[in-house]
């Protein structure tokens, strides 16, 4: 069989799983294996670094370095150089340049920084000023003309280069704050430019109004590289944040793809582009600030599946080899056109900082490449639909369509690749169903990733944290769980007549590692009742709900039954443990002739577990309402009532800390909350009542957060989180499979 028609099938088989691949005919060469590309992005970023620029950190320049510096930083594997780039945000206040005009885009630039640190630190500092210098020109937008004039020519995106510098910004925050005025402004303003500075003929920009009627030597308009690296740099830049259904999109993947195919018709054999496009022959040094632009754009398209793979991967090929052969032994970028705003002539020793951040963008897109070389993937995009932060967020594939969609696809071969990040997720298949993994997201954020077979040359992630959940016959038939922040057990068997029931039990836990089995084990020579540095167990339940015991109503009371009788343990970390315990003879003790069946789910991350109880049996039909207690310590413990969204949550001291504790219920309350005092130690509860409305089934989520862990240390830091919590359960996050 010829290689053509074999790359075909290839080509057509992947059309038909649903997934993208495409196997060079030739290998990577080595400046494209992972670890080369790691090594040499940080090479040219410790060079930068020890190596300041004379400009001001505000200024255009340190906005793409900042672009491509917070790219690397996201894959490099020490922290350093996020302490940079905030020790710049930091340097410069988090405000953008400020120059006596406003609305000049290069003061912009280094917004694009701000704020994507800010989806990481949530530091509302990071995007203050931004957020302040763009409401000041929505409220005063300019209407001047186009043309280049000195007076006037800053307050409009009128020469390219400011569509990389601002656009992207825009369109970061109107994610950001769910604002589509923000995302407007920039669509207005980026239509106008390009219907004024854009060729339809050769598919590339003027740099401005100036160079409509100016020609090379050789006779070719005159089309700066550095300038249309900008506009593709920011074109890609637009659209990773563009939400998918924003009325222009097909008009911004028309132009990248336009200009892709240009881009890809000019490009020099050697791989890297000239400082004047169309005129190699009088401006034969390669450029390398320009050229990074391209490398990125095209990477980028390739990965996100705009570009067809083996039309533009040999490119790219070239590109990043040439920019690689740019790098002087020391770290230095050599090649890059220094500031002007013609084509220039370009040295091999000449370097400028955004040539090293279009350097670390290209650099942060061939690695995907790299990963991936000719694998199968499926593309996932991954929307956070509100404008809250979810850290820890489980996000839930169905296994079963991977498996059919990505050839060779096992549990032990799975590998989800994170695009933001440019690493591995822990993963972890539950009941053969779901393929779990984590991430954050800030708001509004949408993310990408790969499931792909594990790649070769990476190696296998580990989680470091895990949860944990076992059957403890050592201790009385406890069944216990736990994750990284909280701890509970419930009551088995061998404590049947000891006056307990269903009540939950919360180990109140300060170490972000297992303590269930240490504890356990140290019984017989420390007890778990005092706090010997990692946490102990000073809650009482007694005969009470304890935090989320389930009570059932029926005939104008409330029923609680007693110890399980029956356990069973479906995952065991790292991301979710999950188990269910049956009750069966102590619902009929409780004069219930019924069984129930407790799923109980705990993620990594959260401070509350999820409850699922199903009921069976002649009684299950007579259940009224269900209640979810939670049991205080003391008439001094506050309570806070949500029937709206159905929280109710406590607020206690013990010893001394504070504890707090909640249930939240997925259907709306049928009636008030309740709440019952007593002298009593366990005596005193609050509890969420569910209509059953004819079900035999109900799902809450219950937990616990205590100061002296650290996450969550005063009331109200408790009451937003749990308000957060809900909303994370009732808009969960949105999955999209690529066709």
């Amino acid at each position: 069989m010829k290689t053509g028609s074999l790359m075909l099938l290839t080509f057509c088989a992947a059309i038909l799983c649903g997934c993208s691949t495409f196997q060079v005919s030739e290998p990577l060469p080595q400046q494209m294996q992972p670890q080369a590309i790691k090594a040499v992005m940080a090479k040219v970023a410790d060079w930068q670094l020890a190596n300041p620029s004379r400009h001001h950190t505000t200024d255009w320049t340190h906005g793409a370095l900042f672009a491509g510096l917070t790219a690397w930083a996201q894959m490099a594997d020490t922290d350093a150089y996020y302490k940079a780039a905030i020790g710049f945000g930091e340097k410069n206040k988090w405000q953008p340049g400020s120059r006596h005009i406003p609305y000049h885009a290069d003061d912009h630039a280094v917004g694009q920084m701000y704020l994507d640190l800010y989806k990481i630190y949530k530091d509302p500092a990071m995007m203050a000023g931004v957020q302040e210098r763009f409401d000041w020109i929505l409220a005063n937008q300019p209407d001047t003309p186009l043309t280049h004039d000195k007076r006037e020519h800053k307050k409009r995106y009128n020469w390219c280069d400011a569509l990389f510098m601002a656009p992207p910004v825009w369109t970061k925050l109107a994610r950001i704050t769910d604002d589509d005025k923000y995302l407007d402004y920039m669509n207005k303003e980026w239509w106008a430019t390009t219907d004024y500075l854009y060729d339809p003929v050769e598919h590339l920009y003027f740099r401005d109004s100036n160079y409509f009627n100016k020609r090379e030597a050789n006779g070719q308009k005159v089309f700066w590289s550095r300038g249309n690296g900008w506009v593709f740099g920011g074109l890609v830049r637009v659209l990773e944040e563009l939400p998918d259904d924003y009325p222009d999109r097909a008009r911004y993947e028309t132009l990248y793809k336009e200009m892709a195919a240009k881009l890809l018709a000019i490009q020099p054999a050697e791989g890297l582009w000239h400082s004047s496009l169309l005129d190699p022959v009088n401006f034969p040094s390669i450029e390398a600030s320009g050229s990074g632009f391209y490398c990125y754009g095209l990477a980028w398209g390739i990965n996100h599946g705009l570009l067809d793979e083996e039309t533009y991967l040999p490119a790219v090929m070239k590109a990043w080899t040439g920019l690689v052969g740019c790098v002087h032994p020391d770290g230095k970028l050599g090649y890059v056109q220094p500031i002007g705003a013609d084509p220039r002539r370009v040295k091999a020793d000449q370097t400028e900082i955004y040539g090293v951040g279009s350097f670390l963008l290209a650099g942060s897109e061939v690695y995907k490449i790299a990963v991936r070389n000719g694998s199968n993937v499926k593309k996932i995009t991954v929307t956070n639909p509100v404008q809250i932060f979810r850290d820890s967020e489980t996000v839930s594939l169905n296994w079963n369509h991977l498996k059919q969609t990505v050839p060779g696809l096992t549990k032990d071969n799975v590998a989800i690749f994170d695009f933001k990040t440019n690493r591995l997720q822990v993963t972890q298949i539950v009941e053969d169903k779901e393929l779990l993994f984590q991430t954050n997201f800030a708001p509004g954020e949408k993310k990408y990733f790969w499931v792909m077979k594990q790649p070769e040359a990476l190696d296998v992630p580990k989680s470091k944290l895990t949860t944990h959940c076992r059957f403890v016959p050592e201790r009385k038939d406890d069944f216990a769980w736990e994750n990284d922040r909280i701890a509970f057990r419930m009551y088995g068997p061998t404590l049947w007549t000891d006056a307990v029931n269903s009540g939950v039990d919360c180990w109140l836990k300060r170490v972000d590692y297992p303590v269930i089995d240490k504890w356990y084990a140290d019984m017989n020579q420390k007890t778990y009742h005092k706090d010997w540095g990692e946490g102990y167990d000073p809650y009482h339940v007694g005969a009470s709900p304890g935090c989320g015991g389930l009570l059932v109503g029926g005939g104008g009371k409330y029923t609680s039954s007693n110890v399980f009788d029956a356990w069973k343990v479906i995952a065991n970390g790292p991301i979710r443990s999950v188990f269910e315990l049956t009750y069966d003879k102590s619902w009929k003790a409780s004069g219930k002739d019924m069984t129930e069946t407790k799923r109980v789910s705990i993620d990594l991350g959260a401070q509350l577990c999820r409850f699922d109880s199903t009921f069976t049996g002649p009684d299950a039909a007579s259940i009224w309402k269900f209640a979810v207690g939670l049991t205080t310590h003391d008439q001094k413990a506050k309570h806070t009532v949500d029937n709206y969204n159905g929280i109710v949550s406590c607020w206690e001291t013990i010893d001394d800390a504070a504890l707090g504790t909640a249930a939240i219920a997925l259907t709306p309350p049928a009636d008030p909350a309740f709440i019952a005092k007593s002298d009593k130690k366990d005596g005193s509860y609050a509890a969420v009542i569910v209509n059953s409305r004819g079900l035999d089934a109900i799902t809450y989520y219950a937990g616990f957060a205590w100061t002296k862990a650290g996450k969550i240390t005063t009331e109200e830091d408790w009451k937003a989180y749990l308000n957060d919590f809900k909303t994370r359960i009732v808009h969960p996050v949105r999955v999209q499979y690529a066709q």
